[in-house]
């Protein structure tokens, strides 16, 4: 009776683990930036297509770009760099209109991709073209960048669970021996 009860005690404590573990990530800080940063393209830079400006890029974009790595790699906060604050928001600079925080994943581009030229816009309107990394309105609010990392594979929790199994049952013969 006593075994059979640590027996499922410990089963439950053991998918009660992996299932959290599987539900959760682990994230790392890698840096920040200002959206008004010194490497980002000038709204209004003649290098850049006149006709539809510079690139505009999401947070998470901005933050591979930045840092390496693709977008699908970062989670952003306007918090600080704690994981414990992430927001999943970011700093945005939204043309004619200046700084707001929207979803790291916001994407509101001229013509799908770009910032927008400088007729393309009208004054005051958040609903504007918006990048993550751009030279305008003076928007130095800080994005910090957040690394996932990579959560074990289900078969790890299977040779887990298989190599718990083992240590009851080597546990129960020992009892009932």
């Amino acid at each position: 009776m006593l075994m059979s009860r640590f027996f499922k005690t410990l089963v439950g404590a053991a998918l009660f683990a992996g299932m959290s573990l599987a539900n959760a990530a682990s994230y790392t800080f890698v840096g920040s930036w200002s959206v008004y940063n010194d490497a980002a393209p000038y709204w209004s830079d003649s290098a850049y297509n006149s006709t539809n400006g510079p690139l505009a890029y999401t947070a998470q974009e901005a933050a591979a770009l930045l840092f390496g790595g693709s977008a699908s790699d970062y989670v952003i906060s306007t918090i600080d760099a704690s994981v414990a604050n992430i927001d999943y928001q970011a700093w945005y600079d939204v043309i004619g209109y200046g700084g707001a925080v929207f979803a790291q994943d916001y994407s509101n581009k001229f013509n799908g991709a770009y910032y927008g030229p400088v007729d393309s816009f009208v004054q005051g309107n958040i609903n504007s073209a918006a990048s993550a990394f751009v030279r305008d309105n003076d928007v130095t609010s800080l994005n910090y960048a957040f690394r996932i990392t990579a959560v074990p594979e289900p078969e790890t929790y299977g040779l887990l669970m298989a190599g718990l199994g083992v240590i009851v049952l080597v546990r129960r013969k020992k009892f009932t021996a």
